[in-house]
């Protein structure tokens, strides 16, 4: 029986990890470790289909992050509705 519970929370441990790495690059640090640790392999999987802190450009359809003003990909700018010549 111990093995047992061991191994669930060696389990429930890699979810908070995998969570955590995956919610990184997203700039989700903090709350992808809660979503880990509160909801386990769920938290795993909204986490990955989660798009972050980004924010779409209007005219390419991009990710950007949601602190940017002119887009990385096409230099429109995000807020405004000029798009560079």
């Amino acid at each position: 029986m111990e093995l047992v519970n061991i191994v669930w929370i060696m389990l429930w441990l890699a979810c908070v990890v995998a969570a955590t790495i995956i919610g990184s690059p997203k700039e989700m640090g903090l709350s992808s470790f809660f979503y880990g640790l509160i909801l386990g392999p769920l938290g795993v999987v909204l986490v990955f289909i989660s798009k972050g802190k980004k924010v779409t450009c209007p005219f390419c359809k991009k990710l950007n992050y949601i602190t940017s003003k002119i887009c990385i990909h096409c230099g429109a700018e995000i807020n405004g509705n000029k798009k560079p010549s």
